[in-house]
């Protein structure tokens, strides 16, 4: 493209990047694939974005960049024309307590604005709007409601009081402050029933605040500026009130208010205040401020929950304490808010009902109400209104119009979360700036994809840099430009396999491209297939023809499982009135000992069914400690004594960091350093399995890097800089614990050693070796045991994950014999349920045949999977298939359909 500008990028060594080169148009849509740990975040979050982040920030100055994470110069010998960068990470996930919908989509802001600004305050107690009058505002009123009326304004003046200290006043104080009142010019004062002059008052005979007349007229517009001054000087005298007599000329009515009976007279009584004051019950209030409505800020938040809605309750069994339980805090109901912040209101709802509004009801419930406003608050409020109707509009867009502000984000499904965090982005309003997504359609549905597609679309042609790491095929078939990173894994990775446009891919020599092929393919299989017009009928393929006869979702899915053996499930987990978020009362039969997928679309329930409802109540019922939730409850639970265990792999983010190695992630690391324990030099200098710990600061480790194997100079007003120890040398320990050797390897020679070559030196050590090829069941082997896991990527701490939850099955060489299943039985886990949520997150189409060879090692052993993903390569490869709908949130909830697959 002629003229086109670039991100040029020449020799980036970033982890296993070799030395690469390309250049990335601007203003385009890249996307980034290759399989699981070939360098493709490598490229895009920890040179690209890494290296655009610290420009940016260098444009700060030195006193505010101190205030910042330093970020470390990516390797690579050139890389210009890089704009200010913007990423999008799945672990950005926000699951905080206080962290909703409303809050990470920034839409909750816009409506705390509103309120402070157009919303009523209401006393929690008595119900009565409080207001703050302006002496204009008062005096129209007035003239309103009492119109040739004669009227007195007074001021309510405390004689026994000081107003300032509070303090109790001696006689001859008072007598002052009376002489005082006489010498500004107040003559007159409303005493027992009656109109006296001031200096005819006797202080200690007054028991209440003293009316002091400050004018009397009559209520006429032509006297409005007259009656606002004195209704001004009124409320300067009394702190804040003023107090407005009107003369009735009828006798007073129980209805028409307060009454006021003066020299014989009936006197209706209006007060008005600048200060927020209950009329009823005197209780002062704060003027509103967006603060003041928040959750987050101790302000708005409620006392008791501290914004969270939540408290936490504990239990006790007899005599012994059970975990903690989370339940609804008893002083807001869950709101988050205090009384005075639930007690604002704008068109007779508070926030928080607004907030229970599904996006879909909002959107004209705002534009409604906005309208209904004055033409010059419209005006004012016109910005913050329309960044809540830009946002919500972006949710809408994106499918997510049935979800509701007040949503907890730990309650979202993976789809929902990536979705919530992309309309952020979208609606920053941003241009020429460089965004970095990773995998946007995680979670998705294959009929939400469309819509990511278009968004990322939109956020392109509004003038950014877009750049996707993605493993979905209709994504990649969609970008501008595609960069695959490959061949392989690990140091089998790190090269630029391909880069051009996806017609162009289509035709290439690679694991992506054959893969996209087959998915065309397939694609092709699926189409609907066109009545012709003489005989009606219809054009259908061998793999169509089956699905349809079987009556599975797609053809693609018959085409799957054709030609294999489905397993038949005996034994069943059945589970009645299961109630949690968009699920009510349902009944649900969950089959045993085969491969079971949970689809549908995303907000369907999946998740609520399985991680927030059934795990938790397994747990319970096998006594197994689990984190406490509130979601989810289930009336009854059968068929739980038929399994032994259960085990979840849900979709919050592996913690990774340099401490953190996959040796201690897999269990492995423990058994390794008692073996070196063991050994007779260590023994003979007594050394404990605690020498050999990088983690001890009583250990074995080096004391300068403290087991790091660097060292990090902090550079006050630049990026901290990395630097291999000179003291071990990048060998976390010291010398004489390096000297130690199991055959004749050190522990740094074996943490350097990855899991294939480790595999074959632990021989002997079956518990070493069951949990070293649960690894490499996964396509893990490459990595070595002593690699920090802040280094690894996305889709292989998914697989490490799966790999840690393999480790607990009985290592098998030989075939899955009965013999075999009973010894799985014996083991100290039992036959487990292993429930899988969305495990296909950053895993490659040519990662999926690996994960499917470890349920069926699973299945094989004597254990259950059940699996809720989109991924169709995985889930039409399963035995028995759920189906959650029809829909999204209140409209989904439901088994649409529950079978076994068809061949």
């Amino acid at each position: 493209m002629s003229g086109a500008r670039y991100i040029e990028l020449e020799g980036g060594r970033v982890h296993n990047l070799k030395n690469i080169s390309l250049k990335i148009r601007h203003n385009a849509l890249t996307v980034i694939c290759g399989v699981s740990g070939s360098g493709k975040s490598s490229l895009a979050f920890d040179t690209l974005y890494a290296e655009g982040q610290r420009r940016y920030v260098e444009t700060f100055s030195p006193s505010a960049r101190q205030f910042l994470d330093r970020i470390e110069r990516p390797a690579a010998d050139r890389l210009v024309g890089l704009p200010p960068a913007i990423a999008i990470r799945q672990q950005m996930r926000a699951d905080g307590a206080r962290n909703t919908l409303g809050t990470r989509s920034e839409i909750l802001d816009s409506l705390r604005v509103l309120f402070a600004r157009v919303g009523d305050q209401y006393c929690p107690d008595c119900d009565i709007c409080i207001e703050s009058t302006s002496p204009e505002t008062a005096a129209r009123r007035v003239i309103e409601q009492c119109l040739d009326s004669r009227i007195m304004i007074a001021a309510a003046v405390d004689l026994a009081t000081d107003k300032l200290t509070n303090d109790k006043l001696t006689s001859d104080e008072q007598r002052q402050r009376i002489a005082s009142l006489i010498q500004q010019g107040y003559t007159r004062a409303v005493l027992a029933q009656a109109s006296v002059r001031l200096d005819a008052v006797d202080p200690e005979s007054v028991a209440e605040p003293l009316l002091i007349v400050i004018d009397r007229l009559k209520a006429d517009p032509a006297s409005s500026a007259r009656l606002a001054e004195a209704i001004a000087v009124a409320m300067n005298l009394s702190d804040g009130t003023c107090v407005v007599l009107a003369e009735q000329s009828q006798q007073p009515s129980y209805r028409s208010g307060e009454q006021m009976l003066i020299d014989g007279a009936n006197w209706s009584v209006r007060r008005f205040s600048k200060r927020r004051i209950c009329s009823s019950c005197s209780r002062e209030f704060a003027d509103l401020s967006p603060e003041s409505l928040s959750f987050t800020s101790p302000l708005g938040a409620c006392t008791h929950c501290e914004g969270t809605g939540l408290t936490v309750r504990s239990n006790k069994v007899g005599k012994q304490k059970a975990a903690p339980e989370e339940v609804v805090c008893s002083a807001c109901g869950g709101r988050r808010l205090n009384s005075n912040a639930i007690a604002v209101r704008w068109a007779h709802q508070n926030l928080p009902q607004v907030c229970a509004k599904e996006i879909g009801e909002l959107v004209p419930w705002l534009h409604e109400n906005y309208g209904m406003l004055d033409e010059s608050l419209q005006s004012a409020l016109k910005p913050v209104f329309e960044h809540a109707l830009r946002r919500l509009s972006f949710l809408e867009e994106n499918g997510l119009s049935y979800l509701s502000l007040d949503r907890s984000m730990k309650s979202l499904s993976g789809g929902e979360s990536q979705r919530v965090m992309l309309t952020t982005a979208l609606g920053s309003g941003l241009i020429n700036t460089l965004y970095v997504l990773d995998e946007p359609t995680t979670g998705l549905h294959s009929t939400d994809t469309d819509r990511i597609i278009a968004s990322v679309r939109a956020l392109q042609q509004s003038g950014n840099t877009v750049v996707v790491v993605e493993h979905d095929p209709k994504f990649i078939l969609a970008a501008d430009e595609v960069v695959e990173i490959g061949p392989g894994a690990g140091d089998e990775g790190g090269d630029v396999v391909f880069q051009g446009t996806p017609e162009e891919l289509l035709t290439a020599n690679s694991q992506t491209a054959e893969k996209l092929r087959e998915f065309q393919l397939r694609s092709r299989e699926n189409e609907p297939s066109i009545p012709e017009k003489k005989t009606g009928a219809r054009k259908k393929s061998s793999a169509a023809s089956a699905g349809q006869a079987a009556g599975v979702a797609s053809g693609a899915q018959a085409s799957a499982v054709a030609g294999r053996k489905i397993r038949v499930p005996e034994e069943w987990l059945t589970f009645r009135n299961v109630n949690c978020h968009n699920i009510k009362d349902l009944n649900v039969r969950l089959p045993l000992g085969v491969f079971c997928a949970i689809t549908g679309v995303s907000g369907s329930g999946k998740s609520s069914l399985i991680s927030d409802s059934i795990f938790p109540a397994i747990c319970r019922e096998l006594k197994i400690p689990c984190e406490p939730s509130a979601d989810g409850t289930i009336g009854s639970i059968e068929g739980v004594s038929q399994i032994d265990n259960v085990l979840l792999l849900d979709q919050s983010p592996v913690q990774r960091s340099r401490r953190s190695i996959p040796a201690t992630w897999i269990g492995v690391f423990d058994d390794i350093r008692v073996l070196l324990a063991e050994t007779h030099e260590a023994k003979k200098r007594n050394y404990s399995r605690a020498m050999f710990s990088f983690n001890a600061a009583s250990g074995g480790r080096c004391p300068v890097c403290e087991g790091r194997g660097v060292v990090t100079v902090a550079m006050q007003f630049l990026a901290d800089i990395a630097t291999v120890c000179e003291e071990c040398n990048g060998r976390r320990f010291r010398p004489d614990v390096i000297e130690i050797r199991y055959r004749d390897r050190s522990v740094f020679d074996i943490l350097n050693m990855t899991a294939d070559e480790a595999f074959t030196f632990f021989n002997g050590h079956h518990r070493i070796q069951q949990r070293l090829n649960a690894v490499r069941q996964t396509g893990l082997g490459y990595l070595r045991l002593g690699q920090p896991l802040s280094t690894i990527s996305g889709g292989e701490a998914q697989r490490l994950r799966i790999a840690a939850m393999l480790a607990g099955v009985p290592l098998s060489d030989a075939d899955h014999s009965a013999e075999n299943r009973k010894s799985a039985q014996l083991t100290r886990s039992g036959r487990t349920l292993f429930l899988l949520d969305e495990p296909s997150s950053g895993l490659h189409m040519q990662d999926i045949d690996r994960l499917l060879n470890c349920i069926d090692f699973l299945l094989q052993t004597g254990h259950s999977v059940i699996v809720i993903d989109h991924d169709e390569l995985l889930t039409s490869q399963a035995d028995w298939q759920i189906e959650m709908g029809p829909g999204p949130g209140r409209h989904g909830g439901q088994i649409v359909r529950s079978s076994a697959a068809k061949v």
